[in-house]
């Protein structure tokens, strides 16, 4: 894992040699898909606690298999919205995950995530940590095939928006999804705004 301070998580999208209306691009606030076909699925949290490591672990690679797994970019973009004694439970989480890679560096200062290949599990620890302490964050995998065809954003209220890039891969998800039994829904039209923009 590389933690990335906000200045270098634009050098890392701007240095992207996969940018373009097929991928998903960064705003400087956060991701979206200007393909014409990108779609979002609204997921609510299960309702037992323990089902949250198998909810975040199925999020985290939807449609692929781990084998695929190129790394992924997480950042997380809101804290500080409920309880500052329980969410500093959660920063200090994410500070001694920055330790244990050897990048001391503070939460605040370094909202940006970047795995490698062989770190999908550690990827999905730090996707679980907006989830439990009620942050939001988006969640940006790469494969080693094809055009990556989803992104996730964590949202505060409890629930993750999959953001689709092609009509193919949001029935894909959806299916996926109502087989794990969560609750999906077709996007909201807020979401739908925000992450899904027409060139």
């Amino acid at each position: 894992m590389r933690v990335l301070s906000e200045a270098e998580i634009s050098d890392w999208f701007s240095s992207s040699p996969s940018l373009g209306n097929e991928y998903a691009q960064w705003d400087g606030e956060g991701l979206f898909f200007a393909h014409p076909e990108a779609n979002c699925i609204d997921v609510e949290y299960p309702p037992k606690l323990e089902r949250m490591p198998f909810f975040a672990h199925c999020l985290g690679n939807i449609g692929y298999e781990h084998r695929d797994f190129e790394g992924a970019l997480l950042i997380l973009t809101e804290w500080g919205v409920w309880n500052s004694f329980e969410e500093g439970i959660g920063y200090r989480i994410v500070e001694a995950m920055h330790n244990a890679a050897g990048q001391p560096k503070s939460f605040e200062a370094f909202p940006g995530h970047s795995f490698r290949a062989d770190e999908l599990l550690n990827a999905i620890g730090m996707l679980l940590q907006p989830m439990v302490f009620g942050w939001d964050a988006y969640y940006l995998p790469r494969w080693s095939y094809g055009t990556p065809q989803f992104f996730l954003h964590v949202s505060h209220d409890s629930f993750v928006t999959v953001v689709t890039r092609t009509r193919e891969f949001y029935d894909k998800a959806f299916a996926l999804l109502k087989e794990c039994k969560f609750d999906a829904k077709p996007g909201h039209e807020l979401q739908q705004r925000r992450f899904c923009r027409m060139p």
